[in-house]
């Protein structure tokens, strides 16, 4: 009876089958022309000599492992480095003894790996392609089985070949796969591992630093005196009778009194929070109404231009785009006006008067932004006709201000409206006239803030803001280059001249220029308080108004005056 076969046998049986034909077939053919002879069959036979070791199977499969390891006699034992936090030096581990002259990461794979095909692949994984390889190993391992019985070959050479034609006949009658099951075996696409990006950060360690100072110790002052049991004995008894009247006051106070003043408070106390609620939402309010209002104005701000400038040789045209008022200074005269340095849309506008014989007595500052121009943002009273006002550039919150009485304060427009915060009333020795420029100065040593003055009576005032008075230093008085006329009492009296503006050296604070009602431009250095560094004779003819140093060269100036004329100047030109 012939053995029966398996339907499907894999294509590497199908060659194995054929290369056993073919030795069966070669061996018949051997066997009749060599007569019988089988010696061509015998397998090999391994040599050994007699004194070779015989080893045990466990023996064979122990292994010895070596390592290998190096020793450098040079690499430095004793290594320290300076410690800037610790302030001594710290020893540093050994270094190593292997050095390592490349280091790259490699992206090299073993072509017969796994990952290595699924590369090659085109990074496409498929399900199917992992079963089919698992079948075709376990195939493996049942044809090594098969080669062992070679014995039988002559028995299966026939059913091997029909088998083969069973085979080809099912595989001619075998359907092709549905679409469905096609598209059920999607392929997973892999990520490439070596697609990547390093990135890396450096930082500096900025080495520890001592500051000390000296300060000047306390005063101090030696008391003595002698104590005795009874002064001890006085002095508690006298302790517990005021412990004892305080307790009856406070038996004796009402506390329906207090409760009501308590309720008070608090009420008043919510009020005010509620108006300043409600107060902050009409700002805001009325800022959009505006902003809706202006916003042609604003778009010609950002992008007019007149067309009629291109026929027009060195001549242009003006737009006016915002007009500020205030409603209660329509009498006044506006007699100075500065923006503020950090943000750019406020500027504060000083309401005073220019005439000397106007019935005006008081004054206005106001502040006003490019986003509202119908209503001032802050609205500060004063008693004296408003000259002068500068913000400070490192506090823009901080606003001084002259006025003609004299007199120089400095407010603090984050607080509500009330009295300033310095004002120069009780000092001494402040200007007799009117305050025509102040201007902020360097900070001094002991970091209290600092500005200057000009005034009519010819001084120039250093003014230092304390912890809670105004210091004054006065740097100069302007004297005229002329000679000295006779009194009424018949002294000769030197006459004095009236400082109308003032501006300091951008480069260098110490050094200054001066205007005056003459017309006259002296340049002064702090140090000096009685000669003057250079003197601009009949600089104009009316008095200087204002004096300003060019931002990019700090050698070129400007001053303008009131005989209509602006006049360009460069220091130090021979």
């Amino acid at each position: 009876m012939a053995p029966t076969i398996p339907k499907k046998i894999s294509s590497k049986v199908l060659e194995i089958s054929k290369e056993h034909i073919s030795l069966a077939k070669s061996h018949i053919s051997r066997q009749d022309l060599g007569a019988g002879d089988m010696d061509w069959m015998r397998g090999r036979i391994m040599l050994r000599p007699d004194d070779q070791l015989q080893l045990t199977e466990a023996e064979l499969q122990e292994e010895f492992a070596r390592v290998l390891t190096i020793h450098n006699t040079r690499v430095p034992d004793s290594l320290v480095e300076w410690s800037w936090k610790l302030r001594e030096f710290v020893r540093l581990p050994p270094p190593p003894h292997l050095v390592s002259l490349l280091n790259v990461t490699g992206t090299v794979l073993h072509k017969d790996s796994e990952e290595a095909k699924v590369q090659l692949a085109g990074g496409i994984i498929e399900e199917a392609a992992d079963e089919k390889l698992k079948y075709d190993e376990a195939e493996e391992e049942a044809e090594y089985e098969d080669e062992e019985e070679a014995e039988e070959v002559d028995k299966t050479v026939e059913a091997l070949a029909e088998a083969e034609r069973e085979q080809e006949r099912e595989l001619e009658a075998e359907p092709e796969p549905e679409e469905d099951e096609v598209e059920k075996a999607k392929p997973k696409k892999i990520p490439n591992q070596f697609n990547f990006c390093e990135r890396a950060a450096l930082t500096y360690d900025n080495p520890m630093r001592d500051i000390s100072t000296q300060t000047i110790p306390p005063p101090t002052t030696t008391f003595h005196a002698s104590v005795f049991q009874w002064t001890i004995f006085d002095e508690y008894q006298e302790d517990y009778a005021q412990q004892q009247r305080e307790k009856e006051k406070e038996k004796k106070a009402p506390l329906t009194q207090a409760k009501k003043e308590d309720v008070k408070k608090k009420a008043h106390m919510e009020s005010s929070a509620m108006a300043n609620r409600i107060l902050q939402a009409a700002k805001t309010l009325e800022r959009m109404v505006n902003q809706n209002i202006f916003d042609d104005i604003s778009q010609d701000y950002r992008y007019w231009d007149d067309p009629s400038d291109e026929f027009k040789d060195g001549e242009g045209s003006l737009l006016p785009l915002w007009k500020f008022s205030y409603e209660k200074t329509k009498k006044h005269d506006i007699t100075d006006m500065c923006f503020n340095s950090r943000y750019y849309d406020l500027f504060a506008v000083a309401f005073g008067t220019l005439s000397f014989n106007s019935s005006i007595t008081n004054g206005t500052v106001c502040l006003f932004s490019l986003k509202n121009p119908s209503y001032p943002e802050w609205i500060c009273p004063t008693e004296s006709p408003v000259m002068c006002l500068d913000f400070n550039a490192q506090h823009p919150y901080l606003l001084v201000i002259g006025t003609m009485d004299g007199a120089v304060a400095v407010y603090n427009i984050m607080l509500p409206l009330s009295t300033p915060q310095y004002k120069s009333s009780d000092v001494v020795q402040k200007h007799g006239g009117l305050v025509w420029e102040v201007r902020w100065a360097p900070d001094t040593e002991e970091g209290n803030l600092a500005f200057f003055s000009v005034s009519i009576d010819g001084k120039i005032n250093h003014w230092v803001l304390n912890q809670n008075d105004l210091g004054l230093t006065t740097v100069m008085t302007l004297f005229l280059d002329r000679p000295p006329i006779p009194g009424p009492d018949g002294t000769m009296i030197t006459l004095k001249g009236c400082g109308t503006c003032i501006a300091f050296h951008p480069a260098d604070q110490n050094v200054f220029l001066v205007g005056t009602e003459e017309g006259t431009i002296y340049k002064c250095n702090t140090a000096y308080s009685s000669i003057y560094m250079r003197t601009y004779h009949e600089a104009h003819t009316m008095p200087v108004y204002r004096i300003v140093f060019n931002k990019f060269n700090s050698s070129i100036f400007a001053s303008c005056s009131g005989d209509w004329r602006i006049k360009i100047w460069e220091d130090e030109r021979p």
